[in-house]
């Protein structure tokens, strides 16, 4: 019986990329397949795949060539065989040499309708890659007839929790919204290519523009993150005192996925799109209105809970963070605390980094860290970048189809990444510390109010040695 190294497998070996997953075809029914191999355990329920020795293990669909046809795209269209020979698509080396993803058949996406979620998340995941515009097409067709709406969440979810961990996941957005598939399981945002992202003093472009360069440079930061660490030393974690006058040192080694930093981008300005026309280009109260609606789109997706909530927070909650230094004690009490008990803070700091540096404009992460009064304003011109002399407002191509680069990281973006962690680190490390006389425990709703003011006060406290005072 002949084997197979088939699909992605393949397509990474040939373009020099690690290989993750180990897909095996073979020839023959199923049946003979088990005789063979006693040790395979059948793990698909409509369809006939084994695991054996770790590796997924299906019949060919009819002849290897009939099979390389009825697969998705080209360039997963390949195969491996025992001997060494290379099997291929008629168009496979030539799309994978040019970087073009195409469908493999004219009923490709037809045949496979999560396949249009498919195209969009490749196209996240290889940002090199050109989107043919029969790849659009067939996306178009699946959509128009309703296809999308009957398949399973937990498919769209597997999809899109992939196309979140990618290099580029701004562009599953674009390319969904150009092959006209956000409806009905990103409804929030069908609309938000109609509508500005804010007046043009700070923004340029629609909603679903910021949105998508929001997501990509939460995505570099998050892998920034994940290559330095939390290392980093702090002044304020070092010497900040204890309610009893001791010296603390808390720090947060919690490093957020991609998937979840970027999941809370998509979210963030989903009320945006529900702003009133005669209110635009301004968005107020859009913080609250976005949060019911990620609540919504995350459960429709069976999206994990943990992201539901981080959606929520991070619609509800994006904008108090980026104006921290600007809110009184108790404001910054509640706000530490809403989101350290979630979990959350490490991943809201990198969301609101990213939303100070997705705006289109060149100034820069503006409203990344607000200034308390007094401090040094932030500079008005393009900042140097990590990785290399492009804008960090440089925006991805308007076309969804060309392939674009992932975003460098501007310095300035770094730096203050840097100085909101140590602060918002310090602030909870102290308020923390902060515990109840034994007087006050067990007096329910007042012990809370007593707590939260003595936390207050704490912050107040820090704000005076600090020289972070608010109004």
């Amino acid at each position: 019986m002949k084997t197979y190294l088939v699909g992605g497998a393949v397509r990474d070996l040939l373009l020099g990329r690690p290989i993750h997953d180990h897909d095996v075809a073979f020839e023959g029914d199923a049946a003979c397949f088990v005789r063979q191999n006693p040790g395979a355990r059948k793990v698909g329920r409509d369809i006939d795949v084994y695991l054996l020795d770790g590796v997924e293990h299906m019949p060919l669909r009819g002849t290897l060539d009939e099979d390389l046809a009825a697969r998705d795209f080209t360039a997963n269209a390949l195969a491996l065989g025992e001997a060494g020979m290379l099997h291929a698509h008629p168009l496979a080396l030539r799309d994978l040499a040019d970087r073009v993803l195409r469908p493999a058949s004219p009923t490709a996406l037809d045949d496979s309708p999560i396949r249009a979620f498919r195209a969009a998340r490749f196209a996240a995941q290889f940002p090199d890659f050109s989107v043919h515009a029969e790849t659009l097409d067939q996306m178009r067709a699946v959509a128009q007839r309703g296809a999308l709406a009957t398949l399973p969440a937990e498919q769209v979810c597997r999809e899109t929790l992939k196309a979140l961990a990618a290099p580029c996941p701004g562009r599953y957005l674009k390319v969904l919204h150009a092959g006209g598939c956000l409806l009905p399981w990103f409804a929030e945002l069908a609309g938000a290519d109609g509508v500005p992202a804010g007046p043009a003093r700070y923004h340029s472009g629609s909603v679903l523009d910021h949105v998508a360069r929001v997501m990509d440079m939460a995505a570099a930061l998050a892998g920034h993150v994940s290559r330095v660490g939390d290392h980093a030393s702090s002044p304020y974690l070092e010497t900040s005192p204890t309610a009893d006058g001791a010296s603390g040192h808390t720090r947060s080694a919690q490093q957020p996925s991609p998937e979840l930093a970027t999941w809370m981008a998509l979210c963030h300005d989903l009320g945006k799109v529900t702003t009133a026309a005669d209110v635009l280009p301004h968005h107020y109260g859009h913080e609250d209105r976005g949060a019911p609606l990620a609540r919504a789109m995350g459960g429709r997706l069976s999206m994990p809970t943990r992201f539901i909530e981080a959606g929520e927070a991070a619609a509800r909650l994006h904008m108090r963070l980026a104006r921290h230094g600007e809110l009184r004690p108790g404001t910054r009490v509640d706000l530490l605390l809403a989101l350290h008990t979630r979990g959350l803070l490490p991943a809201m700091r990198l969301l609101v980094l990213a939303d100070g540096t997705g705006k289109g404009r060149g100034t820069g992460p503006d409203c990344a860290l607000r200034q308390p009064e007094g401090a040094a304003p932030a500079l008005n011109r393009d900042d140097g970048a990590v990785s290399g002399e492009e804008s960090p407002s440089s925006s991805p191509p308007a076309d969804p189809l060309a392939p674009y680069d992932p975003p460098p990281i501007p310095e300035a973006c770094l730096a203050r990444l840097e100085t909101l962690r140590q602060r918002t680190e310090a602030e909870l490390a102290v308020l923390l510390a902060v515990k109840l006389p034994p007087d006050l425990c067990n007096k329910g709703a007042a012990s809370g109010a007593h707590l939260r003011e003595l936390r207050s006060m704490a912050l107040a406290r820090l704000d005076e040695r600090t020289g972070m005072a608010t109004d």
